[in-house]
């Protein structure tokens, strides 16, 4: 090997750490090949806890579970009650360093075998969204609903049913409205 040869090799070894170095400070302090699922920062601020991520917390193949300080404490502690439940190992991270929106990882011990496309776990919102319904339903769930958007999302994803209460007449001779009809979206 002669030196120009020594020292395109050094150069290349150069690149390639920095940029794995780079991937690492997207995912909060781990490679990408580790991490099983994820959730990003505003995910974990504007919706529910994310019953898929407690699920695979539970697989066998999940050892750790990271997350960013600064989404907040109220935010985490469902997921950080649940780690110490299952006695799964967790760490709250910050630092400078850090780039991008990841705001929770689920790390293996290993690289895994199979090398998922899209780490992030679909938004809420979504389903409601690609349906036409809108973020507001997605938003509204666990809340009390009229008939008429209850029929709605019983009609038009009934998956989600069950996370919605019916407005009663106690409720409307007390003056409360629906959740959905408030926030002034027009139901068709």
């Amino acid at each position: 090997m002669n030196q120009r040869e020594f020292i395109d090799k050094k150069e290349k070894n150069t690149i390639q750490f920095h940029k794995r170095q780079g991937e690492k400070n997207q995912y909060l302090g781990e490679y990408k090949e580790r991490i099983i699922a994820l959730l990003y920062k505003d995910q974990l601020i504007e919706d529910d806890v994310y019953s898929e991520i407690l699920e695979e917390m539970k697989s066998p193949q999940c050892y750790l579970l990271k997350l960013a300080r600064e989404v907040g404490l109220e935010k985490l502690k469902p997921y950080i009650k649940e780690a110490e439940k299952i006695k799964l190992k967790y760490q709250l991270v910050d630092g400078l360093n850090y780039i991008g929106n990841v705001g929770l990882i689920l790390v293996a011990k290993e690289a895994l075998n199979e090398r998922k496309e899209n780490l992030a776990i679909r938004d809420m919102d979504q389903d409601f969204i690609d349906i036409g319904l809108g973020e507001v339903f997605s938003k509204a769930r666990g809340k009390k609903i009229c008939k008429k958007c209850y029929k709605k999302v019983e009609d038009e994803i009934p998956k989600y049913k069950d996370e919605f209460k019916k407005l009663n007449i106690l409720d409307r001779l007390f003056g409360k409205q629906c959740a959905i009809c408030e926030k002034g979206e027009e139901i068709k």
